[in-house]
């Protein structure tokens, strides 16, 4: 699954990103969680119309963008901390629910990477962690959508010795690489924007950490 939208500006208390109209949608909504793994639950429904600006930001700190064929929606993660759990302080990750003019779910994105400002660039190694869903093959994966420029992945399987093996893979019909438990799979070549993991046999904790490619 393709991303479906684009993260043009990120600097304290301010995500601002765009997400291209679609034919017979009507509301674009943002979940979010402080994890791929965890709940993600909704930021807000930008409409069709309007798109959404927080109004904890005051808009003549932002740039006029002209794309009449986009939905633009602004926010600061720290007015979401409440119902999602997530901080302008640490990455975190978001999903996009389309939604029908019936209010119908049309299609839920993987999960994106939101990383902070200070990450952007490229004084420290961003780390992740979590849990990859037990899947037979690499159709049953979970997609994790990385920032674009993303390079030098070092992904380790924390499993304990006997656990389950991790899968991972860079594109949804690539071939996979086994990481056995306490392994580590290095990537050095970007860059790179998607990961596809999963545990074979159960669930498979794993870490992974990687910086950027060309950062701002």
């Amino acid at each position: 699954m393709a991303k479906n939208y684009n993260i043009i500006r990120r600097r304290v208390g301010i995500v601002d990103l765009l997400t291209p109209k679609q034919a017979n949608i009507k509301g674009y909504r943002l979940t979010g969680a402080a994890n791929f793994d965890g709940s993600f639950a909704t930021l807000m429904t930008a409409d069709i119309s309007s798109g959404y600006l927080d109004p904890a930001i005051n808009p003549v700190v932002l740039h006029a963008v002209n794309n009449v064929n986009a939905i633009r929606i602004v926010f600061n993660p720290d007015t979401f901390t409440g119902a999602a759990g997530i901080s302008d302080s640490k990455h975190f990750w978001l999903k996009l629910v389309t939604l029908d003019f019936s209010g119908s779910v049309v299609n839920t994105s993987a999960a994106g990477l939101v990383i902070t400002d200070s990450e952007h660039y490229g004084n420290s190694r961003v780390v992740i962690s979590g849990t990859a869903p037990q899947g037979a093959a690499l159709a049953n994966s979970q997609q994790l959508d990385l920032p674009f420029t993303t390079q030098d992945i070092y992904i380790k399987n924390e499993e304990a010795t006997g656990g389950h093996n991790l899968y991972i893979a860079a594109l949804a019909g690539g071939g996979e690489q086994q990481v056995a438990p306490q392994e580590t799979l290095t990537i050095f070549h970007g860059p790179m924007d998607t990961l596809f993991i999963r545990g074979s046999g159960g669930t498979a904790a794993f870490s992974a950490s990687f910086t950027n490619y060309l950062p701002l």
